[in-house]
């Protein structure tokens, strides 16, 4: 089993990572984060199940020299609580998931997976309950392997450590390995997108003394005291910041959980809030919001059209190409932006990357995109609001990301939006054929009992015809005429006697059935 090297390495790290412990009920993850902090607060919940979601700022002092902090979300294990938990996988920015080594992968051990890969963000194994005898790490191994988690000694890149909370053993390789892991991501110190700061709500209560309270990670910013928050169309100073002990604090940093008082209600787990200087803060960005929004919908409007007017154009061909400017930052993100992007061609639509470079997106790539009927891809590149202009202008769709799998994802959307639409025939209504009528024109007449759904004049439908109790289709048509008895109809419902009239020559017969159908795109 790989464990992180003991090395006197400083690891630097921009601000305190925010870590959640994933997994199966009882496979140790409270006992686990117990034995770091030097607790017992797993002894003290009801059944020994954790029940609700707690976050704890860990001190870890490496080698007894470089001291670190780490911010631990604790969630529930029990499938009652798997909203909490997706809830936790989304706020974090590494997943702890503990397996135990006598359980082995469990249904809720799944889930703690899915949550993490939609979350997008790194997975750590902690192999718990090592200490126990009899246990088989290389099936357990395996198991992960099934569920898309490869640890590094079967050649992925997945971090697995072996730890017991009982023992204690293991503890300083898993907080290397969440420094190591925290360092390679890396971690930003983001500015908080509006105010002075923002907190995602993990918990919320009323105290009978402080009112509607908030138990909450700080994603961005430094909160203080005298902060006003913003949520819904209401705003007031907050009343305290305290600790996860409900000790008063002065002001909360990047990344700590703090419990936060002063709320006209109870926040919703997972909601986003805000934090100001003043009020009159509050008002300018409501303002500055209102207009971004507008131009957003403006561009997002030009941007479908844009990509409306591609994807027709590219349709008519036999094989759609869809030609692509790519920009990037470095040398480095451009040679990941080609090969992910050469990942998504298909046999019905190939991405082809007529130009590549490094740098900003200049008004020579838009042109050269729009000559091509192509698109400017940017990866961690810039766009001055020049070129953004220019774009508009000459109708080119530009996009830009900081992050790889958004850009996949999207251009993803695009590709499949490109290939040639498959239909089924989803079934609206059908008549059995009783009784079959000759014209004196040669035409024929079905006189029919109408069994489902109701017949509409002007509906697509096929004959159906069951022999040797095969059913197969042996002709399609469109309903020319409706009748009852000799009065022009335009529906006849279930139970109805009718007369149809089919836009072709088809040689149905007695027991046929006429079944009327949509198309839908599968």
């Amino acid at each position: 089993m790989n464990k992180t090297k003991k090395s006197k390495k400083k690891y630097n790290i921009k601000r305190n990572p925010i870590v959640t412990m994933l997994g199966h009920v009882d496979h140790g993850k409270t006992s686990l984060l117990d034995s770091i902090r030097g607790t017992k607060v797993q002894c003290g919940e009801a059944g020994g199940i954790t029940q609700s979601v707690r976050a704890h700022d860990i001190e870890y002092k490496k080698n007894n020299r470089e001291t670190y902090h780490i911010t631990f979300i604790d969630t529930p294990g029990h499938k009652a609580f798997s909203k909490m938990r997706s809830r936790g996988a989304n706020v974090t920015d590494i997943v702890i998931l503990v397996v135990a080594a006598d359980d082995g992968v469990q249904p809720q051990t799944k889930e703690a997976i899915k949550y993490a890969k939609d979350a997008k963000v790194p997975i750590i194994v902690a192999l718990n309950k090592i200490d126990l005898k009899g246990i088989k790490k290389s099936k357990i191994l395996r198991e992960l392997a099934d569920e898309g988690v490869q640890v590094e000694k079967l050649g992925g890149d997945t971090l697995c450590i072996e730890t017991s909370a009982l023992k204690k053993t293991g503890l300083d390789d898993l907080l290397d390995a969440i420094l190591l892991t925290a360092e390679m991501i890396p971690l930003r110190n983001k500015r908080p997108s509006k105010g002075i700061a923002e907190a995602v709500v993990l918990e919320s209560t009323t105290d009978k003394f402080l009112g509607s309270i908030s138990f909450c990670i700080l994603k961005s910013g430094k909160l203080t005291k005298n902060a006003i928050y913003s949520y819904k169309d209401k705003h007031k100073k907050i009343r305290a910041i305290k600790d996860e002990k409900f000790c008063d604090l002065e002001e909360a940093q990047n990344s700590q959980p703090v419990w936060i008082a002063g709320f006209n209600e109870e926040i919703p787990v997972g909601t986003t809030v805000f934090f100001y200087k003043n009020a009159s803060d509050i008002k300018s960005v409501k303002k500055v919001e209102k207009k971004k929004e507008s131009i957003k919908q403006e561009e997002e409007e030009l941007n479908e059209e844009i990509l409306s007017d591609l994807i027709d154009s590219q349709n008519k061909k036999e094989e759609s190409e869809l030609n692509v400017i790519l920009k990037s930052e470095s040398r480095g993100t451009l040679e990941v932006a080609i090969k992910e992007l050469e990942k998504l061609s298909n046999d019905e639509t190939k991405i082809i990357i007529i130009e590549k470079g490094t740098g900003d997106i200049s008004e020579d790539d838009i042109i050269k995109a729009k000559t091509s009927s192509g698109i400017v891809i940017g990866f961690k590149s810039n766009l001055s609001k020049k070129n953004e202009k220019i774009s508009r202008i000459e109708k080119v769709l530009v996009k830009n990301y900081d992050i790889i799998y958004e850009l996949l994802e999207e251009i993803a959307e695009v590709i499949e939006s490109m290939k040639e639409p498959v239909f089924k025939k989803v079934e609206v209504a059908r008549a059995n054929i009783k009784k079959v009528f000759t014209l004196s024109d040669g035409s024929k007449v079905a006189g029919c009992s109408v069994m489902k759904g109701t017949i509409l004049k002007g509906y697509k439908c096929y004959i159906e015809r069951t022999e040797n109790n095969k059913k197969q289709e042996i002709g399609e048509g469109k309903i020319i005429s409706l009748k009852c008895r000799k009065d022009e109809i335009r529906e006849a419902g279930k139970g109805t006697e009718c007369g149809i009239q089919l836009s072709e020559d088809i040689d149905f017969k007695k027991d046929d059935s006429i079944v009327c159908f949509k198309l839908e795109k599968e």
